[in-house]
């Protein structure tokens, strides 16, 4: 449930709630504050502590490089994760159970939701499996 008062929630054409931000570099200015919408929130990823190249990498070419890592990983789960927009992973489950995860930690439970248990990456199915993809 939103905390702003409904004269002060507006909605794009895609009917997604808008949500104020610091800057007045977005969609609409009310009343001296710029707003956005939900979606425009997600352009931005912090830098993870497990990124060192990313100064000789373009990010786009080592973000596609971790997701592969991630997918050899999650694969024995019946398991995907794609990119989604270069800021957030999509992990699809083999259901059709989709969710949206903004970083790892996040991505590694919500994987666990949907497999519906603890996911260890030192599990013997993701050992061997990773042992013959080698």
């Amino acid at each position: 449930m939103c905390c702003w008062p409904a004269s002060r929630v507006a909605t794009c054409s895609s009917a997604r709630h808008w949500a104020p931000i610091p800057a007045m570099s977005c969609h609409e200015l009310t009343a001296g504050e710029a707003l956005m919408c939900g979606l425009c929130g997600l352009l931005g990823e912090d830098v993870h502590w497990s990124d060192p190249l990313a100064t000789e990498l373009p990010r786009r070419r080592e973000r596609l490089r971790r997701i592969a890592a991630i997918n050899k990983v999650v694969a024995p789960f019946r398991l995907k994760v794609e990119d989604f927009q270069g800021v957030s992973y999509l992990l699809l489950g083999a259901t059709g159970k989709q969710e949206l995860a903004s970083g790892l930690e996040q991505l590694w439970q919500k994987a666990e939701l949907l497999i519906g248990g603890p996911l260890d990456p030192l599990d013997a199915r993701v050992l061997d499996h990773l042992q013959r993809s080698s």
